[in-house]
């Protein structure tokens, strides 16, 4: 590169003939005139001219023509370096850390070292001597083009193989700032080593229930966690066989999301790896905890979706590669993206949460007299209690969402409300079912509320949840995703009646447990209930025979077949005031092993054991 202002000139082909003179610039011209802003100013100071002359930028271009442009050499290589917003956070002789924007691939990286020290360079002297070509230096570590990170890179490649035997040998550590997907939990992570994952995936792939798609999409959501073919990965990618032990992790902070439950901003430490940010997101990815993101073991969020990874390399440390064994630490802030998608997902939970008890507390004050169904209310234990109304439609119909047993699920009017009093019910499973690995049927699962919970409560469990309705087992699907439990759960369309002979469901037993919050509610006593039922499916709610339909077609099925229970395996039942005689006289047979009250006081849950003949 020359001293002072060069002419750079270009001939117009017949590919560009017809082309407008700055679309012609943008395209044959970027080397000289990386941004737009180069390419106004020299237009405007009329540095460019076509075959000769000074033209309109509109002009259009024939074939032959020649474009020529005056180029102040220094200020085209500081525009193409502005270009692709780098900054130079520390350096010595051969060796530069550098703080890349999101959008940056690596070779641009590689380019813009040698590029910005040629331009400090030149500042100081006042002039830009005449060089060759700007040869690449060499990353040593790698990044995500989509990250905004730091990067090590040095000027041999001798320089990169003695760098990345330091990285080996654990000299060199990264911070790595993430989102992660679900409430990260600081005790499980600091226990979790590469040996308890493997172990987990063994015992997980000894007794696995796989899930099979609802739907297309459903179809094409990635593997579940399962450190799948892991011994591979680690020896394609050349990391050490223990590199997860090599990860610690920090949660910084834990917010509530109204798409996906909760969000976690973690701070890892990764070492031994020129590829902290693949560690990372695979290590996470394992332990149910995946990265926000699109790449391979990383999961987007709903409304965040090809916008990139919520990670970052915000720390290096190291020894000086210059060799004076002094400790080299290089820092940056955390993006400011990570931090905003925490709390925008958290304003958005808030204010859902805030809309739906303003409204709440507005149909309370507008509310002069009881009901004729005020006694069919929480205080007279049937399921009433707990739904919400605004205007007449259930609060968690509008927000979309539920808690239950300190868990958030997606509901729909395709699935019931779920009820604080049918908590009863997983707690009564936890605390009958002993097995190491149990299994468990939830019949009429709905928005799997029960089901996920009692897995969420019982790490080892599996389960199968089967629905007469495919729109509630959609809702249920969702469940599943965003709790991370598609690998322990099985979701099927099937009836009360054919459960136990459906081949589908045999496959995954025999069962330890089956649970049933069956519809109960009987056709005269449906018609006091109160006005929320209207948005509720009756299918869930409502039975004939007095309410007992459903306890006598469970009974029956189970009759045809007792084998889909392993022996002295149990069934449980939530039912309805005063139904506790019926229910019993149903399952005659069976024997009486636990009978729960809720939290109001009223019998809510009976447990039977299979007969053992």
């Amino acid at each position: 590169m020359s001293r002072g202002p060069h002419v750079v000139e270009r001939t117009v082909g017949e590919q560009h003939a017809g082309a407008k003179l700055r679309n012609f610039l943008v395209q044959e011209f970027r080397d000289v005139l990386a941004i737009r802003a180069d390419i106004i100013a020299a237009l405007r100071q009329k540095h460019v001219l076509v075959n000769g002359k000074h033209t309109l930028d509109s002009h259009l271009l024939q074939t032959g023509d020649c474009v020529s442009v005056t180029v102040d050499p220094l200020q085209a290589l500081k525009s193409r370096v502005r270009a692709l917003d780098v900054e130079v956070r520390y350096s010595e002789p051969g060796v530069v850390v550098l703080l890349k924007a999101p959008g940056v691939s690596q070779p641009e990286v590689e380019w813009s070292a040698p590029a910005l020290l040629a331009v400090e360079k030149a500042i100081a002297a006042g002039y830009l001597e005449e060089c060759a070509e700007i040869q690449p230096w060499v990353c040593v570590n790698k990044v995500d083009k989509g990250a905004r990170s730091l990067i090590i890179l040095v000027d041999t490649e001798e320089k990169q193989r003695e760098m990345a035997h330091r990285v080996a040998a654990g000299q060199v550590l990264f911070q790595v700032c993430a989102v992660c997907h679900g409430s990260v939990d600081q005790r499980a992570v600091d226990k979790t080593t590469t040996q308890s994952l493997k172990q987990a995936a063994a015992a997980a792939a000894a007794d696995s229930v796989e899930v099979p798609p609802q739907n297309q999409a459903e179809a094409q959501i990635e593997n579940e966690p399962c450190m799948f073919e892991y011994d591979a990965w680690v020896m394609y990618n050349r990391f050490p066989a223990d590199i997860f032990d090599h990860i610690e992790t920090r949660v910084v902070k834990t917010a509530r999301s109204s798409t996906v439950g909760h969000l976690s901003l973690i701070e890892s430490t990764v070492s031994r790896t020129t590829h902290p940010s693949l560690v990372l997101r695979r290590y996470m990815y394992e332990i149910g905890k995946p990265v926000v993101g699109t790449q391979n073991h990383a999961r987007p969020l709903p409304n965040h979706r090809d916008k990139g990874a919520l990670l970052a390399i915000t720390g290096i440390t190291m020894l000086s590669p210059a060799g004076s064994g002094n400790s080299v630490s290089v820092s940056v802030e955390a993006p400011p993206k990570l931090l905003a998608v925490c709390e925008r997902e958290a304003k958005f939970y808030d204010q859902r949460k805030q809309k739906a008890q303003q409204e709440l507390e507005k149909y309370e004050a507008a509310r002069t007299a009881p009901t004729d169904c005020s006694e069919d209310s929480a205080a007279n234990g049937t399921p009433a209690a707990d739904v919400e109304l605004v205007d007449g439609m259930p609060a968690a119909y509008i927000s979309g969402f539920k808690e239950f047993c300190g868990h958030t699920f997606h509901v729909s009017p395709d699935t019931l409300i779920p009820r604080s009093s049918t908590q009863t019910l997983v707690g009564a499973a936890a605390s009958l079912v002993g097995t190491d690995r149990p299994r468990f049927i939830d019949l009429g699962t709905g928005s799997g509320c029960v089901l996920l919970s009692i897995l969420l409560r019982m790490p080892y469990a599996a389960g199968v949840g089967i629905d007469i309705s495919s729109s509630a087992l959609r809702v249920a699907s969702q469940n599943c995703q965003m709790h991370n439990l598609h690998s322990r759960a099985v979701l099927l369309e099937g009836s009360f009646e054919g459960f136990s002979a459906d081949a589908r469901v045999l496959e995954h037993g025999p069962f330890d447990m089956i649970v049933c919050n069956p519809p109960y509610i009987s056709a005269k006593k449906a018609s006091r209930l109160r006005a929320s039922f209207e948005h509720e499916p009756s299918l869930a709610l409502v039975a004939d025979d007095g309410g007992y339909q459903a306890y006598r077609q469970i009974h029956a099925s189970l009759s045809c077949n007792m084998a889909v229970l392993r022996t002295g395996g149990l069934a449980g039942f939530e039912i309805g005031k005063d139904m506790e005689k019926g229910v019993r006289r149903i399952f005659a047979g069976w024997k009486e092993v636990g009978a729960f009250k809720d939290s109001h006081g009223f019998l809510r849950v009976l447990v039977f054991q299979k007969p053992s003949n």
